[in-house]
C-alpha cells in the first residue's frame, strides 16, 4: 500500500510540474530604475499559445507545446527577445527600446515562407532562402514558387514580365520598398525588373487592403521589398549568372560599419541579353537585346533615441527588339521595311526614414521622405511614347498607446506629388497628369489578449484632380484554438489611372488607342476572409491556409479590345466589375529537410465591356502549384522542383482580322516545370537549373508577324511562355560579418 501511495504521489507531482504555468515578469531599465512593461506579448515560438504582461509586468503562460521550448517577448517600440526555457523557475526579462518605428515580425526560425502570427493582416513572409530556390534575377522573377502571385510576359517583343495579385493587374497592388511606396504610373510597365534579386533580404506579400498609414492606393494588397541592410548579416557578396538564352549578369555588394552608430552599403548590378534569338522563326527576336546597370548606396544611423535610414539609387536601361536585322542605330520613321522597338530608361530615386523614440513606452515619431525621377523614351514601329515622371512623397507618423499597450494607435499626415509629363505620337492629349494629394490618417490597434487583435484605420485625402475622398479599412485576427487562426478584412482603395503608361504593352500592335471619355479616379472595395491551421501529424504539422477575397469596383479604367479587333477603347466602368478569389494551400515537412507544398486557386474575374458582363481577359481561370525542396545535412546540397498548372483564360477577340490571322477566343491550359540544384560551401554556392522544362510554348504568338505595319499585327496577345526549355548556371560568393 505504501509503495502504491509513493508511486501515485510521484506521478501526481510529475504531472503538476508538467502542467504548471511558466511565470515571470518583463521590465525595462531606465535611469537606474526597473520599470514594469505592460501589455508585452509573451508566446511560445511557432505557436499561438501565450499571454500578455499585466500592470506589474508579470505574466503566466501555459506549458510549452511539444515542438518548442523557445519563449518570445514582443512589444511595440522595443527590441524583441527570445529565451530558451528549460525549467519552471520564474524568469525576469529586460527589453530594450528599439530604433525602428516600422512594424516588425520576429520569428525563431528562418522558414522559407511563413504567415505572420502577430499581424491582424494576412501577411506572407518570403525569405531570402525561398528566393534562392529559383534563379531570382529581379522582383518579377521572385514568385515562381509562390501560389498567390501570377507572373507572365506582357508582350512578345519587349521581354517584360508583369504580375497579378488576387486575379487583378499588378497596378492594383502597392509596391513598396522598406514600406515606402514606389513604382508609380509609367514606372509600373517595366519597374519590376528594377530591383535585383540579390539586393533583397526578403519580401512581404499582404493580401487585401493595406494599412492606411501607407496610403490610399492599395486595393488588392501590398508587396513590400525588404532590402539587405548596411547593418545586416553580409559584409560582401558577389553573384554571377548566365543562361543559354544569352542573358548574363553580375552583382556586387559591400557593407561596413563606420562606428557603433553609423553603417553604410553599396550595391551594384549589371545585366544584358546578348544573343539574337528567334527560335520560333517568326522573324522577330524572342527577347530584345538589352543592357541595364543600377547602383544603390544606403546609410543607417542608430542611437538610443534616434535612428535614420537614407540612400539613393540610379538606373539606366536600353532595350532593342523587333524584327531580326532591324538597325536601331539608323532609326528614322518610314525609312525601313522592318519593325523595331526601342526603350531607353533613366531612373533616379532617393529616400530618408527618421525615427525618434520618446521616454514614454511604445511612443515614437517618424518621418518618411522619398523622390523618384523616371525618364523613358521609346518607340514601337512608327509609334512613339516619351514620359518624364517625377514623384515626391512625405509621411509623418506619431504612434503611442492609450492607457496601456493593449490600445495602441498611430496618426499622421502625408503628401504625394505626381508630375507625369507624357507625349504619345507627338500629342499630350489624354496622356500624363499632374496631381497633388494631401491626407490625414489615424489607426487604432486593440490587442486585449494573445487570441484576438483588431486594427481599424481611417484617412481623409484631398486630390487636386479628384477632390476629397475617405478611405476606411479594418482588419481582425482571432485564434480559435492553439492551431487555428481566422482573419477578416474590409477596406477601400483609390488610384489615378495612367491609361497608356500602364498599358504600353499594347503599343506592340497595330491597334489604335481611343479615349471614349475623360477618365475618373479608380475606386474599389476589397473584402477578405482566411483561415490558417496547423494540423498536428506526429511530431510535425501540416500548415493549411484557406482564403477568399472579393474586389468590387465602383469605378475602373476599362481597357476594351473587343469592340473592334483593331482598336482599344478606354472608358470608365458602367456596370459591374469584380474578382472572387478562392485559394487553398498546404505545406508539410514530409521527412527531415524535405519540404512539400501544394496550392490551388480559382479565379472568377469579370468586368462590364460595352454593356456586357464578361470574363476579364488575360486572367487564368485557375492556378495550381506543387513545390518540393530537399536540403542535405548542413545544407551542403539543395534540390528544388516546382510545377505550375495554369488554367485557360479568355483572350481578346480577333473576329475582324483576316481569316488566316484569326485565333481562338480562349487559351489552352498548360504546365510549366522548374528545377534547380545548388551546392553550398562555406562562402561559395554553385547552382544549375532549368525553366520551362516541359518546353510548352504559345504557338504563333505574334499575329501577322510577316506584316508588322498591317492592320492585323499584334504582339500583345500573350498568355504563355514564348520559348522552350532554358538552362542556367550561377555562382555566389558571400562573406558574413
Amino acid at each position: 500500500m505504501l509503495k502504491s501511495i509513493i508511486t501515485l504521489s510521484i506521478v501526481l507531482f510529475s504531472f503538476s510540474v508538467y502542467a504548471e504555468d511558466y511565470k515571470g515578469k518583463v521590465l525595462e531599465k531606465k535611469d537606474n530604475k526597473e520599470l514594469p512593461l505592460i501589455g508585452v506579448n509573451v508566446y511560445w515560438a511557432g505557436s499561438t499559445t501565450g499571454s500578455i504582461t499585466n500592470a506589474d509586468g508579470k505574466f503566466e503562460v501555459p506549458h510549452a507545446p511539444e515542438n518548442t521550448n523557445l519563449l518570445v517577448f514582443s512589444f511595440v517600440g522595443y527590441q524583441n527577445d527570445t529565451l530558451e526555457i528549460n525549467s519552471h523557475k520564474p524568469i525576469t526579462v529586460y527589453l530594450n527600446q528599439g530604433a525602428d518605428i516600422e512594424e516588425v515580425t520576429v520569428t525563431h526560425r528562418t522558414a522559407a515562407q511563413s504567415i505572420s502570427k502577430l499581424s491582424p493582416r494576412m501577411v506572407q513572409n518570403i525569405s531570402g532562402k525561398e528566393l534562392e530556390r529559383c534563379a531570382c534575377c529581379n522582383l518579377s522573377e521572385s514568385f515562381e514558387t509562390n501560389a498567390s502571385v501570377d507572373v507572365a510576359f506582357a508582350d512578345a517583343v519587349t521581354g517584360v514580365k508583369q504580375i497579378q495579385l488576387l486575379g487583378l493587374s499588378g497596378r492594383y497592388s502597392q509596391i513598396a520598398m522598406g514600406n515606402i511606396p514606389t513604382l508609380r504610373g509609367a514606372e509600373t510597365a517595366f519597374g519590376l525588373e528594377y530591383f535585383p534579386g540579390t539586393w533583397m533580404e526578403g519580401l512581404q506579400v499582404s493580401k487585401g487592403t493595406a494599412a492606411v498609414k501607407n496610403g490610399y492606393e492599395s486595393i488588392t494588397g501590398q508587396i513590400n521589398i525588404q532590402l539587405k541592410e548596411p547593418d545586416g548579416k553580409e559584409r560582401l557578396h558577389v553573384y554571377t549568372y548566365g543562361n543559354l538564352d544569352g542573358k548574363a549578369e553580375l552583382n556586387f555588394g559591400y557593407s561596413f560599419d563606420l562606428n557603433e552608430k553609423w553603417s553604410t552599403s553599396i550595391m551594384a548590378h549589371t545585366n544584358g541579353n546578348f544573343r539574337e534569338m528567334d527560335l520560333n522563326n517568326d522573324g522577330f527576336l524572342d527577347k530584345p537585346m538589352s543592357q541595364m546597370t543600377t547602383f544603390m548606396n544606403q546609410w543607417n544611423y542608430d542611437s538610443d533615441h534616434f535612428s535614420s535610414k537614407f540612400g539613393f539609387s540610379y538606373l539606366n536601361e536600353k532595350r532593342e527588339g523587333g524584327q531580326v536585322g532591324y538597325n536601331h542605330n539608323n532609326y528614322a520613321f518610314n525609312d525601313s521595311d522592318l519593325y523595331g522597338i526601342y526603350v531607353d530608361v533613366e531612373r533616379f530615386s532617393a529616400y530618408a526614414k527618421n525615427g525618434y523614440i520618446f521616454d514614454r513606452e511604445a511612443t515614437s515619431l517618424g518621418t518618411i521622405f522619398s523622390y523618384n525621377y523616371f525618364d523613358r523614351n521609346s518607340y514601337y514601329g512608327n509609334d512613339t511614347y516619351d514620359v518624364l515622371q517625377q514623384n515626391a512623397y512625405a509621411n509623418i507618423i506619431f504612434q503611442s498607446y492609450i492607457g496601456d499597450t493593449r490600445h495602441t494607435y498611430n496618426t499622421g499626415l502625408s503628401v504625394v506629388y505626381d508630375n507625369n509629363d507624357a507625349i504619345y505620337n507627338g500629342s499630350r492629349d489624354n496622356v500624363g497628369y499632374e496631381e497633388t494629394t494631401t491626407g490625414v490618417f489615424a489607426e487604432y490597434n486593440y490587442i486585449p489578449s494573445e487570441n484576438f487583435s483588431f486594427l481599424a484605420g481611417l484617412r481623409y485625402d484631398y486630390s487636386t484632380l479628384h477632390g476629397s475622398f475617405i478611405t476606411p479599412r479594418v482588419h481582425a485576427k482571432y485564434n480559435a484554438t492553439e492551431h487555428i487562426t481566422f482573419r477578416a478584412s474590409a477596406g477601400k482603395g483609390y488610384r489615378t489611372p495612367d491609361a497608356i503608361g500602364e498599358n504600353s504593352k499594347y503599343m506592340a500592335s497595330s491597334k489604335s488607342f481611343n479615349f471614349d471619355e475623360n477618365l475618373k479616379q479608380e475606386e474599389a472595395w476589397n473584402y477578405g476572409l482566411s483561415m490558417v491551421s496547423e494540423i498536428p501529424v506526429g511530431e510535425k504539422h501540416i500548415n493549411v491556409s484557406v482564403e477568399y477575397y472579393r474586389t468590387d469596383f465602383q469605378n475602373q479604367l476599362i481597357v476594351d479590345m473587343d469592340q473592334n479587333t483593331h482598336e482599344i477603347h478606354f472608358y470608365n466602368l458602367n456596370g459591374e466589375s469584380f474578382s472572387n478569389i478562392y485559394q487553398i494551400e498546404a505545406s508539410y515537412e514530409l521527412f527531415n529537410r524535405f519540404d512539400l507544398s501544394a496550392a490551388y486557386r480559382y479565379n472568377d474575374v469579370q468586368s462590364t465591356f460595352n454593356g456586357e458582363l464578361q470574363e476579364t481577359p488575360f486572367t487564368n481561370k485557375y492556378k495550381g502549384l506543387i513545390s518540393a525542396s530537399y536540403r542535405t545535412n548542413m545544407d551542403k546540397w539543395q534540390f528544388d522542383f516546382t510545377a505550375q498548372f495554369n488554367g485557360d483564360q479568355r483572350l481578346p477577340s480577333t473576329q475582324d482580322n483576316a481569316i488566316e490571322n484569326q485565333r481562338e477566343d480562349r487559351s489552352e491550359s498548360y504546365v510549366v516545370l522548374l528545377a534547380q540544384i545548388t551546392k553550398n560551401y562555406k562562402n561559395w554556392s554553385f547552382y544549375v537549373g532549368g525553366e520551362n522544362l516541359g518546353s510548352y510554348t504559345q504557338k504563333n504568338a505574334i499575329i501577322a508577324a510577316d506584316s508588322p505595319f498591317g492592320s492585323d499585327f499584334d504582339a500583345s496577345r500573350i498568355y504563355a511562355p514564348l520559348y522552350g526549355a532554358m538552362a542556367y548556371v550561377g555562382v555566389k560568393y558571400i562573406i558574413g560579418k
